[in-house]
């Protein structure tokens, strides 16, 4: 009977502890799930955290482009502006000004103002050639005036770049023509001209060449007034 009560206990015992062992490697495995888990879900919650940084990021850019954006439209729109009142001006002063021949070049506006041995200069011409190609030449200038006591004409260069301290349109590159021409309706030009030390100008004769034929020509005394009036020559073909 001692031998039976002893081989139950033993039973138990045993049941008891598989019992025990099973239910803690359960716990141990279902611990180590919710721990790997946990490490899921915090690098989801990272990722996320990412996501929102980017997503900021990204509005700020869009914001800052659309501004970028708003201010070009507003330029734009303030250019086209000015360029639709500059078209109106430029249509009212063409009604003003009666047209030159057909084909022919003008002198719109010529004014030489001296500085010491320099002639400041400044040009504006027009074309009425519709459809014609560009107009190609160069312009010429001539002085008239005293020199060792004797009236004479002589031809005027351009002055070399540095003569002067003041900027010039017409400042050209070395080896350039600095009075060559090319265009089609008007063209504004601005320079400096070298007159000699001994040299006392009294008029200056601006000539429109193509070629070597004279498209139009205005003589202008010092004091700005016109000596002749502006004369359109000949027809540019």
């Amino acid at each position: 009977m001692r031998r039976i009560i002893l081989s139950f206990a033993v039973l138990v015992l045993s049941f008891v502890f598989g019992a025990l062992t099973m239910h803690f490697g359960m716990h141990g495995s279902q611990t180590a799930d919710m721990d790997a888990l946990r490490a899921q879900v915090t690098i989801a919650q990272a990722g996320q955290a990412d996501a929102h940084t980017e997503l900021a990021t990204v509005r700020s850019q869009l914001q800052v482009e659309l501004g970028t954006r708003q201010a070009l439209e507003t330029s734009l729109l303030g250019v086209q502006q000015e360029l639709g009142r500059t078209r109106d001006q430029l249509a009212f002063y063409e009604q003003l000004i009666p047209p030159a021949p057909a084909g022919s070049v003008a002198i719109r506006a010529f004014d030489v103002q001296q500085q010491d041995e320099l002639l400041n200069y400044r040009v504006l011409l027009s074309r009425n050639a519709p459809g014609q190609p560009a107009f190609k030449g160069r312009m010429r200038f001539t002085a008239k005036g005293l020199q060792a006591q004797k009236t004479v004409k002589i031809e005027l260069t351009a002055a070399a770049l540095g003569q002067s301290a003041a900027p010039s349109d017409s400042q050209q590159s070395p080896g350039v023509e600095p009075f060559a021409l090319a265009f089609d309706q008007f063209q504004r030009s601005t320079g400096i001209l070298r007159i000699p030390p001994d040299f006392i100008p009294e008029s200056v004769t601006l000539d429109i060449l193509e070629g070597g034929v004279i498209r139009a020509t205005r003589d202008l005394g010092m004091d700005g007034t016109a000596v002749t009036p502006e004369q359109a020559i000949g027809v540019s073909k």
